[in-house]
């Protein structure tokens, strides 16, 4: 009696929570959190609102991506908790926004690495006084994605004859991903260390 009663106990400790997640649609994953500031400089529009009740903390942003995406959004914002369940939103009251994308649309559509520029790298400041290293031009990235920003700084290395950029600026940026740098590009000769 006591081998079952143990294995009870031990079955009821390890189970933890049991609250279904909601699943998230995978077209709902891109939908994100957005402050009121992000509203206004995105210029997003309001395409409705929704309000959950009594939910599972872990279950509120899941539902809300996909009530955005739902209503033809890509973001959403809390405008109101009105209740919580051990500090974390429950009940909340949120508007569903379609904000336009920040980044500028290349022409070809998604930016690819050209075949020559896999070999071209980011160098360090220190790399550049160590290395015989030759500046061949200084070049600035306009705004995009941030998943593109290195790809356009390769291609563009490459195509200047060079091998290593140096972002020596950053101007513009989302979060802590830059969006907008200004960069050194450089033609380094291969050194290798003698021992």
């Amino acid at each position: 009696m006591k081998k079952i009663t143990l294995l009870l106990l031990s079955a009821f400790i390890l189970s933890g929570c049991v609250t279904r997640k909601v699943p998230v649609k995978p077209e709902a994953r891109t939908v994100t959190a957005i402050s009121e500031i992000g509203v206004q400089q995105l210029n997003c529009q309001i395409v409705g609102t929704h309000t959950i009740d009594d939910a599972h903390p872990n279950n509120v942003e899941r539902e809300l991506k996909n009530e955005a995406y739902m209503a033809g959004g890509n973001r959403y914002r809390i405008v109101a908790v009105l209740d919580t369940h051990r500090s974390r939103p429950s009940s909340v009251v949120a508007e569903l926004y379609n904000c336009p994308s920040p980044y500028k649309a290349k022409p070809a559509g998604n930016v690819e690495l050209l075949p020559g520029a896999y070999s071209v790298k980011p160098i360090t400041f220190t790399e550049i006084e160590n290395n015989e290293c030759k500046i061949l031009n200084t070049h600035v990235v306009e705004k995009t994605s941030p998943d593109n920003l290195e790809i356009e700084l390769s291609n563009e290395t490459y195509m200047m004859g060079g091998n290593r950029f140096h972002i020596t600026k950053i101007i513009d940026s989302n979060g802590n991903k830059p969006t907008s740098v200004v960069a050194d590009i450089y033609r380094c000769k291969h050194t290798t260390v003698a021992y």
